[in-house]
């Protein structure tokens, strides 16, 4: 799991890349011209030792991207990888894949836009969801432009996870699902787009709900119910506040008869 993280945070790295070490104007404006002419683009990432940087290429020489070793060591392990970007679906169906340095495909992206959209800040939207950028009007306007977001993520050459975020423009919520493969849902939560305050229901590997847990500002907060992988009649209840547990936990048995009760205050057990 941690390499699968990695691997998706290393995309990220990729588009956040050069605040202060490369003109990102002149480097968007280069990217376009390259996708408008050829459909696709491909950057190569090598380490330069000198100046104790992480480096990325693209086809045609062009530095693209730099990030410090020395703020970022974990970034090194990206060395030899690439990253192709293709829009050969058209400007609205583009997708990008990464590449590990040795050749196998660790990660496609693969996205749905109604209009004409950046995918290199795609990644604002995962962020803002994880809770690291707040949000804002810019953001909501850049959502606005995204119908989708599909992850494969593979190990071996073999699919591993299947992440897809869908966007309904009408309601304002956003379903972000997680699986093994597109027809094998784990867990599924369905947020309001400004606030993340919604849902998450996780799934038993016969398709039946696990447990459905309430979410606001984009953290576990109210009711958390666990159901029963045979009959799905409820046997567990529970309280969250804030991401932790708090409050009673109750468990039951398939008749309804009490087998336990946890009392917890701030994610930590009280006796």
């Amino acid at each position: 799991m941690k390499k699968i993280l990695f691997l998706l945070l290393a995309f990220c790295s990729f588009i956040a890349y050069a605040a202060g070490d490369i003109n990102i104007d002149e480097i968007n404006k280069y990217v376009r011209e390259k996708l408008n002419r050829d459909k696709e683009i491909t950057f190569t990432y090598k380490i330069n030792k000198a100046n104790n940087t992480l480096e990325g290429y693209s086809e045609e020489g062009r530095l693209i991207a730099v990030n410090s070793l020395k703020d970022e060591p974990a970034v090194a392990q990206m060395a030899g990888m690439k990253t192709k970007v293709s829009e050969k679906n058209g400007k609205l169906n583009p997708f990008s894949e990464i590449y590990l340095a040795n050749g196998e495909l660790a990660v496609r992206n693969t996205y749905k836009f109604n209009k004409d959209v950046n995918v290199f800040a795609t990644d604002a939207v995962i962020a803002y969801i994880n809770g690291e950028i707040p949000y804002s009007p810019e953001l909501k306007a850049f959502i606005d432009g995204i119908d989708r977001i599909q992850i494969e993520t593979f190990e071996n050459n073999k699919l591993a996870l299947f992440t897809t975020y869908e966007i309904n423009h009408k309601t304002q919520q956003i379903t972000i699902k997680n699986g093994l493969s597109p027809k094998v849902t784990i867990t599924k939560a369905v947020l309001s787009i400004n606030g993340l305050n919604g849902t998450m229901e996780t799934y038993y590997e016969n398709g039946k709900i696990n447990q459905k847990v309430a979410i606001k500002n984009g953290l576990f907060n109210g009711k958390v119910e666990k159901f029963s992988d045979k009959s799905g009649k409820l046997v567990g209840t529970g309280t969250m506040k804030d991401g932790l547990p708090d409050g009673e936990f109750i468990e039951y048995d398939e008749a309804g008869k009490v087998i336990s009760k946890v009392k917890y205050k701030d994610g930590k057990e009280v006796k």
